[in-house]
């Protein structure tokens, strides 16, 4: 029993160290769905099966079925099934792309519950074996091992794509050795995607682990506490991810105000850093003021949507597609607004709906979302939109109060934790961003939210353990 307690746990490690491997993920993997794109499914549905297995066996399975946190997620997804019922009888009538409507809501509801519940269920029992502590500190190392080698290897392309020092290619080839990469150099965009299959995916690993990295400041009292972070910050803004730029700095600015409330001595050291910032940054304005301005001014400019929808550049389409996505999702939801068109229908109504700016002169309507022949579904581009578009208010109103329940919970460890604050804030970055993210991207396959939802839900069972004993006690 044991050998089989070490062989899941081992399998977790393994799944989390492997997050941003995923750039050459063999084709076999394709019976995953959307999780094909990664290769830690692998790992979590093997430390999974290796769990039940040993959970059956020893009589005691455990399901965080008592967490009023996980409560509200289990009637989130029964509001999915209501209102996919609801829609039954128009669901009947879809088909598109080889796929039916009730198909189609198969796959949907397996993905949701391979993050919300399969995975989820590992992550929750091996953070219970090893007590919160000890699982947070065992991520935050993994988490720092493997973003070493993802710094490194996005430094290194950084190097080869923006200064085109040609020659040490073959440095970077090395990188290729690795399990599940194949690095690519010859982007024309000059953004990175180190070790990952894209730039957005680079992006949204970083803001997965920020919180992590960002509690090295915490507790440490090294100087060199503060690289992890600064590294992370750094490859943030060279790989020209505008999503990863962007919550990045409010997770940055979230992690900052949290802990200069709630420690003294990061308060002085932070004071210091300031003032001594403030000065370099009026010399180099001074000194470097065309540069600077220049630099700004390109990053502004990435940020500017509201030329996408006439913008015929090559850059320009997969925005062109994305907002286009969206305004015809809008449409949807209002036609159906209060229990939306059922669980992953969405795309049976919007197919007829995308605005004539987005599909003209668009590769990727052609070829991807409007080719019937092409059995992927487009994404929705919007966690938020697509729940409203598909679930209704109903819908938004339930995962809302999912992530309210969330931060209140996080909250209730920043008050209650007395040894454990780090971790409360750590938290708190991570589900800040990871939130945010969700603002562009419609799955809820963010491996760290899962991950940090079982840290959370562990730590708060342990202060309240805690606190019950101090009551009796009294």
């Amino acid at each position: 029993m044991n050998e089989l307690k070490r062989a899941y746990q081992i399998f977790f490690i393994l799944g989390i160290f492997f997050i941003p491997f995923n750039s050459d993920v063999p084709k076999w993997f394709g019976f995953l769905g959307e999780y094909s794109a990664d290769s830690s499914p692998i790992f979590f549905l093997t430390g999974f099966v290796l769990l039940t297995i040993a959970q059956i066996f020893s009589g005691k399975i455990y399901l965080p079925f008592k967490s009023d946190i996980y409560g509200v997620f289990l009637i989130f997804l029964g509001v999915l099934l209501l209102t996919t019922l609801i829609n039954l009888p128009n669901i009947l009538g879809y088909y598109f792309k080889q796929t039916s409507g009730l198909e189609r809501f198969a796959r949907q509801m397996i993905s949701v519950l391979i993050s919300g519940f399969i995975f989820f269920y590992l992550f929750i029992n091996v953070g219970r074996d090893y007590g919160v502590k000890n699982f947070f500190i065992l991520i935050r190392r993994i988490f720092f091992i493997s973003f070493l080698i993802v710094f490194s290897c996005g430094m290194v392309e950084y190097l080869v794509v923006v200064k085109k020092l040609d020659f040490i290619i073959p440095i970077l080839e090395l990188y290729n050795y690795l399990p599940f990469v194949n690095v690519s150099y010859t982007n024309h965009l000059l953004r990175l995607s180190s070790i990952t299959y894209e730039p957005p995916a680079l992006g949204t690993y970083l803001i997965s682990i920020s919180g992590f990295m960002f509690s090295y400041i915490i507790t440490s009292n090294k100087k060199s506490r503060f690289i992890p972070y600064i590294a992370l910050v750094i490859l943030a803004i060279l790989c020209k991810s505008r999503t990863a730029l962007i919550v990045v700095i409010i997770q940055s600015i979230a992690g900052i105000a949290i802990t200069y409330y709630m420690f003294q001595d990061f308060r002085k050291i932070f004071n210091k850093i300031l003032m001594v910032s403030i000065v370099f940054g009026i010399l180099a304005t001074v000194l470097y003021r065309d540069s600077i301005y220049k630099v700004v001014s390109e990053r502004m400019e990435t940020l500017d949507f509201t030329k996408t929808k006439y913008s015929d550049k090559d850059n320009s389409v997969s925005n062109k597609s994305r907002l286009g996505i969206q305004v015809a999702m809008f449409e949807v939801f209002k036609d159906n607004p209060i229990f939306g068109t059922g669980w992953g229908q969405q795309a049976y109504e919007t197919s007829h709906l995308y605005p004539r700016w987005a599909t003209k002169q668009n590769y990727e309507f052609v070829t991807m979302y409007l080719n019937k022949d092409y059995k992927s579904f487009p994404p929705g581009y919007n966690l938020y939109l697509r729940i409203l578009t598909e679930a209704g208010i109903f819908g938004f109103i339930a995962f809302s109060f999912f992530i309210f329940s969330i931060f209140k919970s996080n909250f209730f460890t920043f008050k209650n934790s007395i040894d454990k604050k780090y971790i409360a804030v750590a938290l708190f970055v991570c589900f800040t961003g990871l939130v945010i993210n969700w603002f562009q991207i419609d799955s809820f396959r963010q491996y760290v939210f899962w991950l940090c939802l079982a840290i959370l839900i562990i730590f708060k069972k342990d202060i309240n353990a805690k606190l019950n004993n101090t009551h009796t006690a009294l």
